[in-house]
């Protein structure tokens, strides 16, 4: 362990002093200045609103149903335009990271002249791993304390749910950057140098995070049939001027209409779903993205959008435990894709013939 935290802490150094790591960090802070301004603008905004139609809720109660309020906007909000905004920053981050870790040692030689000296192999390869691994955790660190820091600045202070959620995210976050920095460095183990390293690891990137889902998206839609289409236009607009029962009548048919196809339409995004889930199970991007809604959304419902179940009354709340379980075949594959493509690293380079 002792030669592991060696190896770990030389290359945690080189990777957190080199220009690289640092340009690609400066560049994660200034977009998170931006995303966290844009995310507390129109953070402040839903905030106004809310408080406007409360205070008319509590001036005319008799205009509302029994029970309702409008829900009051989460500071998630701002986190969530940040997931959006930084799943191909943090891959590319940890491309970065691990591409070159050992094709670059291979390529100077260095690799051949640290393996004749009295140094196991997997203290190498566990070394480089880690001082990786905690070159992102510096990032993540860095990034969460910044994001955190600007909204204490700016006088929002998160709620203890909030809080607990925003580390979750960021934590998630780490575990998807290891994912693609597992498969970066799988590549590097096995390309003959850095060039081919970064070209297997872009393709790959590409592949199951761009070709994947947009086949799995087509594939799904082509199978599931036709989606059904809304009926809003084929139904006969409600005139108030009309005997008031044959309105009523018109308007109880209309909304009989709609939930049928709210339902219908429901069942074929779940058909879409299953299909593109078989494309994108190691898509470490999509699987992330399901996640962090998970996580960010205190209302989080797998199929909500615009062919869930409509309702004025907002949704009730969902604990961050009870999102979690909805989509824990993704956090299983977050959890198990860097296992995977480690295993298959240190395999390879436990055989490599280096002469």
């Amino acid at each position: 362990m002792a030669g592991i935290f060696v190896v770990a802490k030389k290359e945690f150094l080189d990777h957190v002093m080199g220009k690289k790591f640092m340009a690609i960090l400066a560049i994660l802070m200034i977009i998170s200045l931006l995303a966290m301004y844009q995310g507390v603008e129109s953070y402040n905004e839903q905030l106004e609103s809310y408080k406007e139609r409360t205070a008319e809720i509590e001036e005319h109660p008799e205009g509302m149903p029994p029970g309702w309020m409008p829900k009051k906007p989460s500071i998630l909000f701002v986190f969530q335009m940040m997931s959006m905004l930084f799943g191909i920053l943090y891959a590319i981050l940890a491309i970065a990271i691990g591409f070159n870790l050992i094709s670059g040692e291979k390529e100077s030689g260095s690799l051949k002249s640290l393996l004749s000296h009295p140094v196991f192999r997997d203290t190498v390869i566990n070394g480089k791993a880690l001082g990786g691994m905690g070159a992102l955790g510096f990032a993540m660190l860095v990034m969460t304390f910044l994001s955190i820091g600007i909204l204490m600045m700016l006088g929002i202070m998160p709620t203890g749910d909030e809080f607990v959620r925003i580390l979750v995210f960021m934590g998630f976050t780490l575990l998807f950057m290891f994912s693609f920095f597992a498969i970066a460095l799988m590549c590097s183990t096995v390309a003959k140098n850095s060039t081919r390293a970064i070209t297997y690891t872009l393709v790959i990137f590409i592949v199951i995070s761009f070709v994947m889902p947009i086949a799995g998206s087509y594939v799904g839609m082509q199978l599931a049939g036709d989606m059904p289409e809304y009926p809003g236009r084929g139904i006969q607009e409600i005139n108030e001027s009309e005997d008031i029962s044959k309105w009523e009548e018109q308007k109880e048919e209309q909304e009989r209409i709609r939930e049928e196809w709210q339902e219908e339409m429901q069942e074929y995004m779940k058909k879409v779903m299953r299909v593109q889930e078989m494309f994108t199970i190691g898509d470490p991007k999509s699987n992330f993205d399901k996640v962090s809604a998970a996580v960010l959304d205190p209302t989080f419902e797998p199929l909500r959008g615009f062919f869930g179940p409509g309702g004025e009354e907002p949704p009730a709340g969902t604990s961050i435990l009870e999102a979690l379980g909805m989509v824990w075949k993704n956090l299983l594959v977050l959890l198990v894709f860097p296992v995977v493509m480690f295993t298959i690293a240190y395999v390879k380079f436990m055989r490599m013939d280096i002469r």
